[in-house]
């Protein structure tokens, strides 16, 4: 219950502010699509910066519980800063602070949850896309709210104040998380197929620190693998897509197809409701296509989602394209940490997930927004086909990538 509450409201703050912020800046403090692209770009700079600092010092000190209520608490802090500020670089400059703090707790969460499967029972058999099946749930309520809030433009600037309350709630969840400093069993203790039905291995010095030499050593392992490289880059190709839909997508619902903003939350909850179906149905879509196959369905799913919007766009598209949202997110939210943690060595557990924030989830979302800004002060339809463009390139380099994995 604790873990699928921190994961509720952990996303449930995404689904307040991320199908929102680009309107949030438009409307409410009249910036430029370049410059929303700006703000969005220097935000996504932390998830370069802070994720594999934390995600380290979680291995090295095995404090990854204190680390994740720290940066949820300092979060709020920076929401509620982020509701009483204006101008250009003040709103870069305070949400980028908030990035800082909110980027790291994704990945610190993740590797909770995959380091909590191999030392407590009652998670060895939990999957992933289980719990992250909360974090979709909590993403939709405030989608729902804001229908009724957003009755004018000026609702839009309660934004930063509903997901502050949000993030003190993620605050009082996480304080209940199961810690491996609490767990008394051992590795032996665990079922023989191991956590998430992986096969089980034990964990190496879980309890106490590493030092640096061991992880450097470790990482160095995971990346030179040739696979392991165009893999991380194909799913940076796909995050950049991703993050230039997402920046944009909402301007072009509002001024070309013509949708008030206060519709933008139901219909991303069309999607994300779809998703839910997604999630339930991952391991089946992983016996059915296997590892392979289902990475590359979608990332063309996403080639297809946006060549889609910008060539027709009218409601039908906006709305029926939701259809492969949920596909998108459990490829590229799920299943590709998922097969990272396959991939990653026990003494970088929490330092593998924050290298996948800092190269995919920073690097992508740097690139799409801020060329997805420039391309869409010329033409908003271009940042669309060239979101196309590169997910279609993500698609073949998935399907190189992981051509070794079993179908």
């Amino acid at each position: 219950m604790a873990t699928n509450t921190t994961y509720a409201t952990l996303y449930a703050v995404d689904g307040a502010l991320l199908p929102f912020l680009s309107l949030f800046l438009a409307y409410a403090h009249g910036l430029s699509a370049s410059q929303i692209g700006f703000v969005m770009a220097a935000a996504s700079v932390s998830a370069i910066v802070a994720p594999p600092v934390l995600t380290v010092l979680a291995d090295r000190y095995g404090r990854a519980e204190l680390l994740l209520v720290t940066m949820l608490a300092a979060s709020s802090v920076a929401l509620l800063v982020f509701a009483f500020v204006g101008g250009f670089w003040w709103l870069l400059i305070v949400y980028a602070a908030f990035s800082l703090v909110r980027e790291p707790t994704r990945p610190l969460l993740d590797g909770i949850f995959f380091t909590s499967q191999r030392t407590i029972p009652a998670l060895a058999e939990v999957k992933y896309h289980r719990v992250r099946f909360w974090g979709t749930f909590g993403f939709m309520v405030p989608g729902v709210i804001l229908y009724f809030v957003l009755v004018d433009g000026e609702a839009l600037d309660s934004l930063p104040l509903l997901s502050c309350g949000l993030a003190v709630l993620g605050v009082a969840a996480a304080l209940f998380l199961p810690s491996r400093r609490r767990a008394s069993v051992s590795a032996a203790s665990l079922p023989s197929g191991g956590p998430g039905g992986r096969g089980g291995r034990a964990p190496t010095q879980a309890a106490g620190r590493t030092d640096m030499r061991t992880l450097a050593r470790a990482a160095g392992r995971l990346l030179r693998r040739r696979t392991t490289v165009v893999f991380i880059v194909s799913m940076f190709l796909l995050q950049a897509s991703m993050s230039a839909y997402f920046a944009f997508y909402p301007l072009q619902a509002t001024e070309v197809v013509g949708l008030s903003p206060r519709w933008i939350g139901l219909i991303t909850n069309l999607g994300v409701a779809l998703e839910l179906g997604y999630m339930a149905a991952f391991g089946w879509l992983v016996a059915r296509l296997g590892w392979r196959w289902l990475m590359v369905l979608g990332a063309a799913g996403m080639a297809v989602r946006v060549a889609l919007l910008a060539a027709i766009p009218t409601v039908g598209i906006v709305v029926g394209t939701q259809v492969l949202h949920g596909l998108v997110i459990v490829v590229s939210m799920v299943a590709g940490r998922v097969i990272l943690d396959r991939y990653a060595p026990d003494e970088i557990r929490h330092t593998a997930q924050g290298l996948y924030a800092m190269i995919v989830l920073g690097g992508g979302k740097i690139v799409g927004s801020a060329l997805g800004g420039l391309i869409a002060a010329q033409d908003l339809s271009a940042v669309f086909w060239s979101a196309a463009a590169v997910a279609s390139v993500a698609a073949f380099g998935l399907a190189w990538a992981l051509r070794e994995e079993p179908a």
